[in-house]
C-alpha cells in the first residue's frame, strides 16, 4: 500500500518474530497486533518527517523493527525529533488502550484480548528497546535532542540527505531563497573613555571654520620657516 505517495512494504519475517515474541504460540490476534504496532512506529517517524518539511521515500515493516527511509537536509534537532516519532506514537497508543480498558472493562473474546495485550505489554518492551542509546536504535539520536535544543532554528544544514537524486536539494534551496531576510539586531552605543559625546561635537560650519584656521596656520608656519 501507499501512504501519501510513499510505498509501505510488509516483510515476511514479522509474523515469525511475532510468534517467537509470544512464546511460540500461534495467536492471530497477537500477530496482527504486533504487525500494527511496528507499522504505527514507522508511521510515527514518517509523520514527523512530513511535519518538518521533508520527504518520505518508503516504509518497510520487518521482524527486526522496520525502517522509514526519508530524504531532506534536516538539522541535528530535526533528526533527533524524527527519531522520537516512533516511541511517541507507541506511548500514545498505550495511553489510549489503557484508558479504554479502564473505562469499558476487559474486551470480549480471546482474539481482541490478545490484540490489545500487544499494545500494553509488548509495547512497553519495544519502547524500552528502541530508546537504548546504541545505533541503529532510535535512542542513538533521540537523546541528543537536548543538546540541539538551543540551536534548533539554525539555517545551516547538517547533511542528512538520503536521496541520491540530482534534484534532492532543490526543496531546501527554494526554502532558503524564499526565506525573508533576517533583521539585524541594533547594538547599543557604548561611550568609551576619552571619546567626545555627540552633543559636544561642533557643527558643520564650526568644523569648516576650524579646518580653515588650521590650514592657514599651517601655511603661515611654512612661510615663517622659509
Amino acid at each position: 500500500m501507499r501512504v501519501r505517495g510513499a510505498p509501505v512494504k510488509l516483510h515476511w519475517s514479522i509474523p515469525v518474530v511475532a510468534v517467537v515474541f509470544d512464546g511460540f504460540r500461534f495467536q492471530p490476534g497477537f500477530i496482527l497486533g504486533f504487525v500494527l504496532l511496528v507499522l504505527l512506529h514507522e508511521l510515527g517517524h514518517a509523520l514527523l518527517v512530513w511535519r518538518t518539511g521533508h520527504r518520505v521515500i518508503g516504509i518497510e515493516v520487518t521482524g527486526l523493527g522496520g525502517a522509514c527511509a526519508w530524504a531532506g537536509d534536516a538539522t541535528a534537532f530535526q533528526r533527533s525529533l524524527i527519531a522520537w516519532g516512533g516511541v511517541l506514537v507507541q506511548a500514545a497508543l498505550y495511553a489510549a488502550v489503557w484508558i479504554a480498558l479502564r473505562a469499558g472493562g476487559p474486551p470480549p473474546g480471546l482474539f481482541l484480548w490478545s490484540l490489545l495485550s500487544v499494545f500494553l505489554g509488548a509495547n512497553l518492551w519495544l519502547i524500552a528497546i528502541n530508546l537504548i542509546p546504541i545505533p541503529p536504535l532510535d535512542g542513538a539520536e533521540a537523546w541528543q535532542i537536548f543538546q540541539h535544543w538551543k540551536r534548533r532554528r539554525g539555517p545551516v544544514p547538517h547533511g542528512s540527505w538520503r536521496d541520491p537524486g540530482k534534484n534532492a536539494q532543490r526543496a531546501w534551496l527554494d526554502q532558503m531563497q524564499n526565506a525573508p531576510p533576517k533583521r539585524r539586531k541594533k547594538r547599543k552605543h557604548r561611550e568609551h573613555v576619552g571619546s567626545i559625546p555627540d552633543d559636544a561635537k561642533p557643527s558643520r560650519d564650526a568644523q569648516r571654520a576650524l579646518d580653515d584656521l588650521m590650514r592657514k596656520a599651517g601655511g603661515d608656519r611654512k612661510d615663517d620657516d622659509n
